[in-house]
């Protein structure tokens, strides 16, 4: 693995805001000095993460998650160290000359081999497409304005019949078993035989960009299936994945918009329309985990699904559950009640651009389309539908925002729900059991021990007095946290947390560190005293413990003499404690 002197780790580290790189992937709000946002590593819907400017670390409260910057992004990309390093430098525009390697994630092995398979696969129904069999599946995509460029970038080909993708495979020497995994091919009573035949195919990868699977489409009026998707397999579950979501959440994040469509064909004609930053849910109702990926953009949504009654019904079921995740939504105006791609081909590509550009909002939306489910002249219905409408108004932010829409509310159903909604919910927070969240330390001996730790983070002075009055701590984990601390002192005038995190191998010691930055906040401002009282106290307990321990002796003595010196050894050290 490549390494980077430890100089340009922390150079980078100390020229970086952890704010600004967090910021990067997802929204977080000022509370007081810090900033607390919703929590990317376990099922968070209320903030429960924060992030401390002054100590440039974060840390979440219920799932225990926590480091520094370099720490972030490992979690949240999936990346090793020195990638995450790379990044880092990357987002803060810090210079970086080190070549670490391609930004490839960390693969599991054991789908390493699916993912050269389809591959594989994508090579051949690329070359496929432009044979003379694929040529009327080139000369219709051609016609629907998807340009050679188009066609590269999307990876899109062709699978002929007779089972050609499957002997083409077998002759790459890919085992049955991996091809069969793929969804690519299935066993049949004739054999092993291509899913996907006769159609044009659009690979679909993960967020990652690996292969997981495909979309296949007919150009005729056949009876067969217009489109067919790959099923379930161990690197393809349709309802964790976004069509495109590789290749968009960048221009996502940098723009602060991402399309939501339901189809490829869609995201194709977005791109047609110079729009790169579109995804699709390929059809299936959206998911928490899709949502997720969404929100990893820290992008505003623009919901484009079809104009028809389940496109809308999709529209309303995805807002809800946007808004559980926290994400900004607006739909896009289109009332022509066509897709992406029948725009283009009715009206052309300008219509298009033009219809991406005018959008209201999520609860603009839902206020229309409830109104179209309910009678609003019967009063049950009527007093429904406000109690649904002014639900997801309780929840909105913005004061402003609030009162205009109970406004709209108010001369669609006649009910002013202003007062009825002003007691705030007291928000539930999910706490995740996590078994590496340290719990809180006891009384005694072990509080003591934190404290030592706390003031050895707090001041140079503190490794001093303890080298000299301590020297260790009775706790093995303790005691090599204040080794690494006093370590660190020998080059360096202080401590910041963010750059003993890096120094810190083990994972133990770093959430130890955490849970002691957590510990020390009780405590802001070096304590002699506090120091000096902690260690007398750890002497004080070493004492009681050996003193318990002759006497547990003693209890198996039967010779008088033996006890007699077991007592004597107990008087040296009870005055020994009086000393302290």
């Amino acid at each position: 693995m490549a390494r980077i002197p430890e100089n340009v780790i922390n150079d980078i580290r100390n020229k970086s805001d952890i704010v600004d790189v967090i910021s990067h992937y997802m929204p977080l709000d000022k509370k007081g000095k810090n900033y607390a946002g919703v929590c990317p590593f376990h099922d968070d819907h209320d903030p429960s993460m924060s992030v401390h400017v002054d100590k440039q670390i974060y840390r979440c409260f219920a799932c225990g998650a926590g480091g520094n910057v370099f720490t972030f992004v490992q979690n949240y990309e999936n990346v090793g160290f020195v990638e995450a390093v790379k990044r880092v430098a990357e987002i803060e525009n810090i210079p970086f000359d080190y070549d670490v390697g391609s930004s490839v994630p960390k693969v599991d092995p054991a789908k390493k081999a699916l993912y050269n398979v389809l591959n594989d696969a994508i090579e051949f129904t690329n070359y496929e497409l432009k044979s003379q069999e694929g040529k009327p599946f080139y000369e219709y995509l051609k016609s629907r304005n998807i340009n050679d460029a188009i066609l590269e970038k999307f990876q899109i080909g062709f699978n002929p019949i007779n089972d050609k993708l499957y002997h083409f495979l077998h002759a790459k020497k890919h085992s049955d078993e991996d091809i069969i995994k793929t969804g690519v091919v299935r066993l049949t009573q004739q054999g092993l035989r291509d899913v996907f035949y006769h159609r044009f195919m659009i690979p679909i990868h993960d967020s990652y960009g690996n292969p997981v699977g495909f979309t296949a489409r007919i150009i005729d009026a056949s009876s067969d299936a217009k489109y067919i998707n790959t099923s379930d397999t161990p690197i393809y579950s349709k309802g964790h994945l976004l069509f495109n979501y590789h290749r968009a959440k960048d221009e996502a994040r940098k723009s602060g918009i991402i399309y939501v469509v339901e189809g490829a064909m869609d995201v194709l004609a977005l791109e047609k329309a110079g729009i790169t930053n579109g995804v699709a849910t390929l059809g299936t109702a959206a998911t928490d985990s899709q949502c997720k990926l969404i929100r990893y953009t820290n992008a505003k949504v623009y919901l484009f699904y079809d104009g028809d009654k389940a496109g809308q019904e999709a529209t309303y079921k995805f807002g809800l559950l946007s808004q559980k995740q926290g994400l900004q939504v607006e739909v896009v105006k289109n009332e022509l009640g066509l897709d992406p791609d029948e725009i283009i081909e009715t009206y052309g590509i300008e219509e298009l651009q033009s219809i991406c550009k005018k959008t209201i909002s999520w609860i603009e939306f839902m206020m229309n389309y409830l109104a179209k489910k309910f009678n609003l002249a019967n009063y049950s219905e009527k007093k429904e539908y406000a109690k649904l409408v002014g639900e997801q108004i309780a929840k909105l932010k913005d004061d402003f925002e609030k009162e205009n829409y109970y406004s709209l509310l108010q001369e669609y159903s006649g009910f002013d729900l202003r007062n009825m909604n002003q007691q705030p919910q007291t928000p539930t927070q999910t706490i995740v059991e996590n078994t590496n969240v340290l719990r809180k330390p006891q009384p005694g001996i072990e509080v003591a021990q934190y404290h030592i730790l706390s003031q050895l983070l707090l001041a140079k002075q503190a490794g001093e007095i303890f080298r000299h009055e301590l020297g260790f701590l009775p706790t093995d984990a303790y005691n090599q946290l204040a080794l690494a601390m006093i370590n660190h002192y020998r080059e360096h005038d202080t401590i910041e947390v963010a750059d003993l995190l890096n120094a810190l191998e083990e994972k133990e010691m770093k959430e130890l560190l955490l849970h002691v930055v957590d510990w020390k906040l009780a405590y802001p401002e070096y304590s002699d005293v506090l120091l000096r009282d902690s260690i007398k106290k750890i002497k004080r307990c070493m004492v009681d413990e050996k003193i318990k321990n002759l006497r547990q002796q003693a209890t198996e003595l039967s010779d008088p003499k033996q006890k007699a010196n077991i007592a004597v050894e107990i008087a040296k050290l009870k005055r020994e404690k009086g000393d302290y």
